[in-house]
């Protein structure tokens, strides 16, 4: 079972929505994209997740839905609970830029709109006024201001709980300031300095445990083809739990052009945080195993084209859970007093991919000084195409990836 207890904050609930919950709303015939599930289903099938929402933010289920912008396509845009007009429209711009300019998922755009809705009541009732816009206008009105945003964060300080929580408020609030500022409704940013104010600029502690190597060579010790296959594409290639599940041989590249590296492709707007171009998952191990696996699948007739067959599709994340859950006593490991779960796989690689990150920005930011920019986001964004981002990425991880998982991989798949 989940444990809900290490969820940060509604981000946490809505990516275990996404991950966890739609796809057991498409197998039980309900479309996530329009529809939420009945209280009765979600209590009968998850009700650790409703009492957590309960206990922890007094939510109920459809209160959540409100506040994370679920299902992704409303009926009716969420209120904002201001009176200020032109404030509700750089609100409602920001977030129209995030999805519609940067491609963020309705996932990732969700809990932005909830931070800020959190952030401009609070302001209102703490200022007593929803007009957000107007001292921004005007530098001599700069340090009151500061000071109004400060007192706002004064009162949430004591609402949001974790350093985590209280970072990622900060940064949604920076980061529409920021977009103003761009679109010239703005001449400073007055909460640039919020998280040296409040001490919030150490690093949370999060308690995300993941899959050592020793770990996910005794599961794959006991594993059979199939479970051995889920690990590989959780662990070594950093796949989320349902893009695992849902992997099909339409996605695979394992032929790339010359001077490139085999990789999964996903369509724009598949996966979480990715912009609306197509986006690319590099696979540095087991590439032979996933040719024996296809060419397996080839001969027979019934063969739906998914990595991980099911019933209907792909392999359900309820059966993925289950697969853990059995590995984990068979191989005698637990990970936080707990059984496995296969997030804890994508956590293991992505542990990986935070150590090399630094090598990847090094070179995105060569880019950016030959192209005479500042800023290497912009230089990734505007100057290197998929492939080069993808070589990029390659060329970082790959010695690192190899180490800690090649030779496992290959004794075993």
């Amino acid at each position: 079972m989940p444990n809900y207890a290490r969820f940060d904050d509604l981000d946490d609930f809505a990516e275990f929505y996404e991950e966890e919950i739609v796809p057991a709303l498409r197998d039980a015939d309900v479309n996530p994209e329009r529809e939420t599930p009945s209280y009765a289903w979600l209590k009968e099938n998850y009700s650790g997740f409703v009492e957590r929402l309960r206990r922890d933010h007094d939510l109920s289920p459809g209160e959540f839905y409100d506040s994370v912008g679920l299902p992704p396509n409303p009926e009716e845009s969420t209120s904002w609970g201001l009176d200020h007009d032109p404030t509700v429209r750089g609100l409602e711009d920001y977030l129209e830029e995030l999805e519609r300019d940067r491609g963020r998922a309705a996932t990732t755009v969700g809990p932005r709109r909830s931070r800020l809705r959190t952030y401009v009541t609070t302001y209102r009732d703490v200022n007593e006024t929803s007009d957000l816009l107007s001292p921004l206008l005007d530098e001599t009105a700069k340090p009151d201001e500061i000071a109004r945003v400060r007192d706002t964060f004064r009162v949430l300080d004591g609402e949001l709980g974790t350093l985590a929580s209280k970072k990622k408020y900060v940064s949604a609030v920076k980061n529409w300031y920021t977009f103003l500022e761009e679109m010239g409704r703005a001449l400073y940013n007055p909460a640039a300095s919020i998280l040296n104010r409040f001490g919030w600029d150490e690093d949370p502690l999060y308690d995300h445990p993941a899959l050592s190597r020793d770990d996910v060579e005794s599961l794959l010790t006991v594993a059979d083809a199939d479970e051995r296959f889920l690990l590989l594409a959780l662990a070594g290639w950093g796949l989320r739990p349902v893009e695992a599940c849902e992997l099909h041989v339409d996605q695979l590249v394992l032929d790339p052009e010359e001077g490139d590296v085999p990789y999964i492709e996903f369509a724009a707007g598949e996966r979480k945080n990715a912009r609306r171009t197509r986006n690319t998952v590099e696979l540095l191990v087991g590439v032979d195993a996933v040719r024996e696996r296809v060419a397996a699948f080839a001969d027979a007739e019934d063969w739906n084209g998914y990595l991980l067959p099911g019933q209907s599709g792909g392999m359900s994340t309820e059966t993925a859970r289950r697969w853990f859950r059995s590995l984990g006593e068979r191989a005698d490991v637990s990970v936080a007093g707990g059984p496995p779960l296969p997030k804890m796989g994508r956590r293991t690689w992505y542990r990986l991919y935070r150590r090399q990150r630094p090598d990847i920005e090094a070179g995105t930011a060569a880019v950016a000084a030959s192209q005479g920019s500042r800023d290497p986001s912009v230089s990734e964004r505007n100057y290197l195409d998929e492939r080069s981002r993808r070589q990029a990425r390659a060329d970082a991880m790959r010695d690192l990836v190899r180490a800690e998982f090649a030779d496992i991989f290959e004794r075993y798949l």
